[in-house]
């Protein structure tokens, strides 16, 4: 999955109606989200992704359709800001150059070290 995939993913998120405890369960994502980002493991994306599908068809469905129950509530500040955070971090991932910190042999010496 491209970092816009994932963007395009947690932006969606805003227009959500949840209970409190659904909105916990995205905190917890977003969470492991950031981790699996952090480690740069990109076949766990997808699969942490994959954890949102309920909930996002869960806001959907009780957003077109008032149903009795516990109170959805919009995006609360703390999911938000964790949201935000996510998108901040891809969009400037998707605007940085390779990493060149390391040589062709990987020894993190950068391209200075070849001719000392």
């Amino acid at each position: 999955m491209t970092p816009q995939q994932v963007i395009d993913r947690l932006k969606g998120i805003k227009d959500w109606r949840l209970t409190a405890e659904e909105w916990i369960d995205v905190g917890e994502v977003l969470d492991r989200l950031e981790a699996v980002l952090a480690e740069r493991k990109d076949a766990e994306v997808t699969s942490v992704l994959a954890r949102l599908e309920p909930l996002e068809r869960a806001g959907a469905v009780r957003r077109a359709q008032a149903r009795l129950g516990a109170e959805r509530t919009p995006i609360p500040p703390q999911q938000q800001e964790q949201r935000n955070h996510l998108i901040e971090r891809l969009t400037v991932d998707l605007g940085s150059p390779p990493d060149r910190s390391r040589n062709a042999r990987g020894d993190g010496r950068g391209d200075r070290g070849a001719a000392e």
